[in-house]
């Protein structure tokens, strides 16, 4: 392990309660703590099992979810042997600062009643885990277990999303009724475009898990090589088939650099093997990638086929718009295109449509293809539709990707079309359709993924004016849950929401935060291995993911910076006569 994690003396007090905690029943007790916040760190963070049905039994009028039933006993736990040793919590600093932050909250959320129960349960989850944690660790080996759960829970969640995106299902999800969770209608939803959304239910909070336990695994086996190898391979691939983009930007910025810099003595000694070794997978995926066979029509000026074209029809004009958005609008939804017999006819198996489009409106658009399957879609099958995607109205260049299960390209549409494509709005506007063989190649996959989200940062920054606007209006913010002018409970950028909703105290913390980030720094500069500074490390990368979606309203993310957050101020100095560990 990069640095040892000792418990403090304080005096011999450290020592003696020791003794004390050698007594039968005292030493029981803890023991039954220590697995119940296993548990909950468990299934804190392997959150769909408190959403399916076997995980919801009722008592009354209250959800026994396996979460709220390990939280709970391992609070009555703690309680128990804090009475029977008879002594009291030693407070300090940061649990002043967590005081605080609830009662601050709670006064708001009182002002803002249709939300109340959301931060409740918000600050009972945050508040609860962070002050059980840190006030039923009692040494080094508290601190261990804890952060062995959390990697440990972490790489499940990877094997089962690995598991998961090999099969292209997820069975926790036949067996909930949520709508919004782990949906992406960015990219048509074929088993091509498949995201990983493991045991959490969103790509980007899986992806914001394995970036933060990431330092964690190097903290905890260290001392165990092989193991932290594989371990760190399997995050990596999870982190791949997330498809956030976020998160692999944050991993490309923030650890890879650290992993390249702690391994750069391996990976000298070893480099004649290691470059061949990541050359020969980029080769291949290149020739696969420029081997691609498709066909495409541009229809900017001039208008250019190849292979693939466009028709003129009476049930699909068209409009020749220009400027910014130069192509070919939809006058009545629909625009018809022809493939090339050459190229495709008969049954040759799935083929996919990438349509680029200037993103106007907010209506769904789709293909309607000609299928050798008679029993879907209008008029036999010739007009069978893919999955939808919905528009954002961004006004922005985007791409959407349209998988074709069962083409057949006999010419059974209008003006003898194989395809078409189709616009609620009629409102957009298309520079070039291609036709690819087959599924995506894993760059094209890539590719779609990054285009397909290329207007998040914009809208993200056209916000930052109407976040201000809210400011002046609201100095002390909106309350918890109550971000203007969204469907959802915050926008998806956490500086955003906390400025909306906590107001000047919320900039205020994130102010907090950069000051300790940047004492974290002096000190590691000294001891770039410390766990206190790997701890810190992976707290702020969540909340560095919290820029593009609002991680801390999720409830694994939530548990997971609690705890981190817990082992942190008990192994740091935060009061008087040194750390709690």
């Amino acid at each position: 392990m990069p640095g040892r994690i000792r418990a403090s003396s304080d005096d011999g007090k450290t020592e003696r309660r020791g003794e004390r905690l050698n007594l039968p029943g005292k030493k029981l007790l803890h023991q039954l703590w220590r697995a119940s916040v296993v548990v909950v760190i468990l299934t804190g963070l392997l959150h769909l099992i408190n959403l399916t049905g076997f995980g919801r039994p009722e008592a009354g009028p209250i959800l026994l979810t396996p979460f709220r039933v390990s939280f709970f006993t391992s609070w009555l736990l703690l309680l128990c042997g804090l009475v029977k040793e008879r002594r009291f919590p030693r407070f300090d600093r940061a649990d002043l600062l967590v005081a605080v932050l609830v009662v601050a909250f709670l006064l708001k959320g009182l002002s803002t009643p249709e939300t109340l129960g959301l931060t409740l349960n918000w600050l009972m989850t945050g508040a609860g885990v962070f002050l059980l944690i840190k006030h039923g660790l009692r040494d080094a080996a508290d601190v261990r277990l804890v952060l062995v759960a959390l990697v440990g829970a972490t790489l499940v969640l990877s094997l089962y999303g690995l598991v998961e995106y090999l099969f292209k299902t997820n069975p926790f999800f036949d067996s909930i009724q949520i709508d919004a969770i782990g949906m992406d209608k960015r990219v048509a939803a074929s088993s091509q475009f498949y995201r990983i959304r493991s045991l959490i239910g969103h790509p980007g909070f899986v992806g914001a898990i394995v970036l933060g336990a990431t330092p964690l695994t190097v903290l905890v086996f260290w001392r165990r090589r092989a193991v932290m190898a594989v371990s760190l391979v399997l995050l990596g691939l999870t982190l791949f088939f997330t498809f956030s983009r976020g998160s692999w930007l944050i991993g490309l910025v923030v650890l890879v650099p650290l992993l390249l810099i702690r391994a750069r003595y391996w990976i000298r000694r070893n480099l004649r093997w290691v470059l061949p070794l990541l050359l020969v997978p980029l080769m291949l995926l290149a020739f696969d990638y420029w081997g691609r066979d498709e066909i495409r029509a541009d229809l900017g000026s001039p208008i250019r086929d190849n292979g693939l074209h466009w028709l003129k029809s009476m049930d699909g004009p068209v409009v020749v718009t220009r400027g910014q958005a130069y192509g070919l609008q939809p006058y009545n939804k629909f625009l018809y295109f022809d493939v090339d017999d050459q190229f495709y006819s008969g049954d040759q198996g799935p083929v996919t449509v990438i349509v680029h489009y200037f993103d106007k409106g907010y209506g769904a658009i789709r293909i309607d293809y000609d299928s050798i399957d008679d029993n879907i879609g209008a008029e036999n099958g010739a007009y069978t539709p893919t999955a939808s995607v919905n528009k954002t109205d961004s006004l922005e260049w985007t791409t959407a990707a349209f998988y074709l299960e069962k083409p057949r390209f006999s010419g059974r549409q209008n003006r003898g079309a194989d395809f078409r494509i189709v616009d609620d709005d009629s409102i957009f506007t298309v520079d070039s359709v291609v036709l690819q063989k087959g599924k995506l190649k894993l760059p094209s996959i890539v590719a779609q993924q990054w285009l397909s989200r290329s207007t998040s940062f914009t809208t993200r920054a056209n916000l930052y004016p109407f976040a201000r606007q809210v400011l002046r209006e609201n100095p002390l913010g909106v309350g918890l849950f109550n971000t203007p002018g969204t469907d959802h409970h915050a926008v998806d950028s956490l500086p955003l929401t906390w400025m909306m909703e906590f107001g000047w105290p919320g900039l205020f913390l994130l102010g907090g935060l950069l000051l300790l980030l940047a004492y974290e720094g002096v000190k590691a500069i000294n001891n770039p291995q410390s766990p206190a500074v790997l701890l810190l490390l992976s707290i702020v990368i969540i909340l560095m993911h919290g820029g593009h979606l609002m991680i801390l309203y999720d409830k694994p993310s939530l548990v997971m910076t609690a705890s981190l957050a817990a082992v942190y101020t008990a192994i740091r100095p935060w009061r008087r006569g040194g750390a709690i560990v």
